[in-house]
């Protein structure tokens, strides 16, 4: 009994002399611990009121890594890398404008608005998206009928062809048949390439007689589906060869009201001396002259030939020796 007594009253006095060394850090201590307590409960509850707000879950038995891990990615967390990637170019483009506009300088303003203006008078046009009466490029032999029928027009002629090299090489195995005779060996080649799929049709022309107006239709061979390639029309409206102030008035009529219809419909030509429209180089390009229009695609063109061209180094293969 005497040393228990004896033992408290040791502790006692050794925490008299603790505080009585340094009672602010001893209260200091004390504080702090109630302030991060009081501060724990708070951010505890405004957690639990907030559910599915924004904020991480913090367990504080946890490791750092371990809440970090698990709250790597929040529900609600959105990130803007994807919409700053995607108007990136269109902020860069429009910033400098805009930045521009906002001063009080007109000199600055005035040049700036002049080179938006070159850049919207350099813009070349896509011809490959012109039509001429509905037509466009690379529509089928039925669907040009169907669409100039429509316009008024009626078809006059329809040509079909077969490349040459396939005519050539089936009228040879039209003879080693027994064939014989220019007409019939024609007509056996023929019908050898139509059997086989190499028929096509190769140009149509149409006429809208109340207008007087014409168009003609070339397409390209099966090797590239038999699409139109190039577009030409024709207006016959009659221009009086007379000097006279009447004549001369009528015909000046009928060349402004092809050329008003022509920037309606088609804008300013690109290249004014040509007045040609285009991309520029083998893609599709619209010219024009009084009363004549031609749309044409040469790189289609282009195309079908290549194609024909594989097609016939590939019969080249054939073995006709055995030796």
């Amino acid at each position: 009994m005497q040393r228990n007594v004896f033992f408290f009253r040791a502790l006692f006095l050794a925490a008299a002399v603790l505080f009585a060394a340094d009672p602010a850090s001893v209260y200091a201590q004390s504080e702090m611990d109630l302030l991060m307590l009081e501060k724990k409960s708070v951010s505890t509850k405004k957690a639990k009121k907030d559910t599915g707000k924004s904020g991480a879950d913090i367990d504080v038995k946890e490791s750092l890594t371990q809440n970090l891990s698990k709250n790597d990615k929040l529900p609600d967390e959105k990130n803007n890398e994807e919409e700053e990637s995607e108007s990136w170019l269109k902020s860069l483009i429009t910033k400098g404008t805009s930045e521009l506009f906002k001063q009080q300088d007109e000199r600055v303003q005035t040049a700036e608005k002049q080179r938006i203006e070159r850049v919207l008078q350099n813009r070349k046009s896509n011809a490959a998206n012109f039509d001429i009466s509905g037509v466009k490029l690379r529509m089928n032999p039925k669907e040009v009928e169907d669409t100039l029928l429509n316009q008024g027009y009626k078809k006059i002629t329809e040509t079909l062809d077969v490349p040459n090299f396939i005519k050539w090489r089936s009228e040879e195995l039209c003879r080693q048949h027994g064939v014989i005779g220019f007409e019939r060996l024609n007509a056996c080649a023929v019908l050898v390439a139509k059997s086989n799929g190499y028929q096509f049709v190769d140009h149509q022309v149409y006429n809208r007689y109340i207008t007087r107006e014409s168009i003609e239709v070339y397409f390209t061979s099966t090797f590239t589906d038999n699409l139109a390639f190039s577009i030409h029309y024709k207006s016959s409206v009659p221009f009086s060869a007379s000097k006279s102030s009447k004549n001369v008035y009528l015909n000046n009529i009928k060349i402004f009201d092809f050329w008003q219809r022509i920037d309606m419909k088609y804008g300013q030509p690109d290249n004014l001396s040509e007045v040609k429209w285009g991309l520029g180089g083998k893609k599709p390009f619209l010219k024009a002259a009084t009363g004549r229009l031609e749309l044409t695609d040469p790189l289609l063109k282009e195309l079908d030939r290549a194609r024909m061209l594989n097609e016939d180094t590939r019969f080249a293969n054939t073995q006709y020796y055995t030796f």
